[in-house]
């Protein structure tokens, strides 16, 4: 498991962070309304619509996603001298630009009924386009000051081998979301990010890993497939398979794009591979839970990792976290039990115990120290599902499993304001050695009334009993 303080370092290292991003740049176009009856003329429906709004897409939706995650973007590409709202758009957003107008600006309209997307028109023409000379040497300028280069291909003629070839030197800080039509133009670069789909296209294989392991030799560059709701597999020194975060899948729309700008800042940031796909999942496992194209936010990110992936941690996450809040004056908590087949007596002496203070932890048995305390067929939920469930608590900041017989060791290291016990416990029945570790340093023994009759077993029981008759 990653330490949560790396982590958060990284994150906040994504800050300020230059990302230069060059490719297709569209605008998107929505027309939203409601869909009551179907045209006479012909069997289509007929939206009586509420409201018209664009949005930036392709590499637009790129560099939205970099700047909503406090990095700085310059967006290089193409488009017409009917470029005002683009500009407007990228001005609201903050992304710096450097458009060629010479070419007519790509546009994609949306039409949706009752939320539901109805039909698309695309405006585009995908002739391969070329920079002129002094365009060529600001993008040598700004790759120079770049930390990494996003290159967004949508087959729409921005990439092409002489972008590719002006942009050699800087390959090793290059991160591609491709396009299978223009595979060769991508060897050497530092990553390449193919969704699954594309993938397959440039490499047509049964395996994924296969088929990961042969564009890794092939294009001399490091490849992440996306793999929607399975996730994202990594093929570098070795190739690693992280599953998505997301809770739910509503739309897939623009993943892609947070994707990569969340693996770009982050490598920006100092991040090894593999942490930051663990990241990029993270920010995808947002995106899919929206609707539609999505710029994750910073803030948003922070809070998903740290809440969801930070609270299950080894003893040196805890103590560094510990030490944190102390220095903040915050009062910290410890509790610990089994937690087999949560149940509501728990939750409510989980609440209690956090009143008692501001930072709760809780340890909760190991395995094998539940079978020495329960006997053989316990626990009926291992370890891992335990401690995720009691992760899903928000009043739970942190979960630690011990495979102790007791907390002296852990209360001695961690020195909790308030030791919370349970009702079936009283301040002469409670372990002396835990006492006395308390009492040494301070500390509050708090005891908390459990719920009458709540109890895993009587669950178990009870379940067994409706079983047999």
């Amino acid at each position: 498991m990653f330490k949560i303080i790396r982590m958060e370092k990284i994150i906040e290292n994504m800050k300020g962070k230059k990302i230069l991003v060059i490719g297709d740049l569209m605008l998107d176009k929505y027309v939203e309304g409601d869909v009551t009856r179907i045209n006479p003329e012909a069997p289509v429906p007929v939206v009586k619509v509420d409201k018209e709004y664009y949005k930036l897409g392709g590499a637009g939706n790129v560099a939205s996603n970099v700047v909503s995650l406090l990095g700085e973007c310059t967006l290089i590409s193409f488009c017409g001298m009917d470029s005002e709202r683009l500009e407007e758009l990228m001005n609201e957003k903050g992304i710096k630009f450097l458009l060629d107008k010479n070419h007519a600006t790509i546009e994609k309209t949306r039409v949706l009924g009752k939320n539901q997307h109805l039909i698309r028109f695309d405006k585009e023409n995908s002739d391969k386009k070329m920079f002129s000379h002094e365009m060529r040497n600001q993008i040598i300028e700004l790759s120079k000051e770049a930390d990494m280069i996003i290159i967004s291909d949508y087959a729409k003629g921005a990439v092409t081998k002489d972008l590719m070839d002006l942009l050699g030197s800087f390959r090793s800080k290059i991160i591609v979301d491709p396009k299978p039509e223009n595979k060769e133009l991508y060897k050497d670069a530092f990553l390449i990010k193919p969704n699954e789909k594309e993938a397959r296209e440039m490499c047509p294989r049964e395996n994924i890993n296969e088929v990961g392991r042969i564009l890794k030799e092939e294009l001399n560059s490091h490849v992440l497939i996306t793999r929607g709701e399975k996730g994202i597999s990594l093929f570098s020194d070795k190739v690693i398979n992280i599953p998505t975060f997301a809770k739910e899948v509503y739309d897939v729309t623009g993943a892609g794009d947070s994707v990569i700008a969340a693996l770009a800042l982050s490598i920006a940031g100092d991040a090894s591979l593999e942490e930051a796909a663990i990241i990029g999942n993270h920010v995808a496992g947002i995106t899919v839970e929206k609707r539609g194209a999505y710029s994750v936010e910073y803030e948003e990110l922070k809070r998903k990792f740290m809440v969801e992936g930070g609270k299950i941690v080894d003893l040196g996450m805890l103590k560094e976290k510990v030490g944190e809040h102390k220095k903040k004056g915050h009062k910290t908590v410890w509790t610990n039990g089994c937690f087999d087949l949560l149940h509501v007596g728990h939750l409510r002496y989980l609440k209690e115990a956090k009143k008692t203070g501001d930072v709760l932890i809780v340890g909760i048995n190991s395995d094998e120290s539940v079978k020495k305390i329960k006997g053989p067929d316990r626990p009926i939920q291992n370890e891992k599902e335990r401690a995720e469930i009691l992760a899903s608590l928000e009043f739970v900041d942190y979960i630690y499993i011990f495979s102790e017989e007791d907390t002296t060791m852990y209360l001695k290291e961690l020195e909790p304001d308030v030791y919370v016990k349970g009702g079936d416990y009283n301040i002469d029945t409670i372990n002396q050695d835990e006492r006395k570790i308390i009492e040494s340093y301070g500390g509050k023994i708090e005891v908390v009334s459990n719920i009458g009759g709540k109890s895993t077993t009587n669950v178990i029981d009870k379940i067994k009993s409706q079983n047999e008759g």
